[in-house]
């Protein structure tokens, strides 16, 4: 069994119904990107889009770095599962908000600068979209390792604010 190097959580606070994966120095990815499966998208060099239900507040975030790929994708209890490359120019891969702080999560880029593998679960958001909340609603679990560029892969596609992104991304 892959065990995990280490494992944080923390609330994030975010806006615009978006988090971001990225090495602070990167420029920011465009939304866009996590449109096609509705959760997590990326332009490699410059990081990873989260697609949220709630337009602004906090989300439970869990983060967990890996050395390896996990020995099996974990779907039960989880409405989006979906996996993504990124690539960490100088190995300060961070979960952040657009505007705000971002918690005290270690580096994500454990291995140092090169191609990682974001692996994000997401749960919660149908129950608050596009509302403003005080409280978190929603839970992510990203999982993070080392390995070359990969194609997009999607595990789970089950809640309705996936479907709606997906559904925008389709529209000419």
């Amino acid at each position: 069994m892959n065990e995990p190097v280490w494992t944080e959580t923390a609330d994030l606070p975010l806006s615009y119904g978006i988090f971001l994966i990225k090495d602070m120095s990167a420029d920011l990815p465009s939304p866009s990107v996590a449109y096609a499966n509705g959760l997590v998208g990326t332009d490699f060099i410059n990081g990873a889009v989260v697609l949220t239900g709630i337009h602004t507040g906090s989300v439970t975030v869990t983060v967990q770095a890996l050395d390896a790929a996990p020995d099996s994708v974990e779907l039960d209890g989880w409405d989006e599962v979906a996996e993504v490359s990124v690539d960490s120019e100088y190995g300060e891969l961070i979960v952040h908000g657009v505007d705000e702080a971002h918690p005290d999560f270690p580096e994500l880029a454990h291995a140092g600068p090169g191609s990682y593998r974001l692996r994000v679960h997401a749960r919660g958001r149908d129950i608050a979209p596009h509302l403003n909340v005080e409280d978190p609603v929603e839970d992510y679990q990203i999982s993070v390792w080392p390995a070359p560029e990969a194609p997009d892969a999607v595990y789970k596609q089950s809640d309705k604010r996936g479907q709606e992104y997906r559904a925008h991304r389709k529209k000419p």
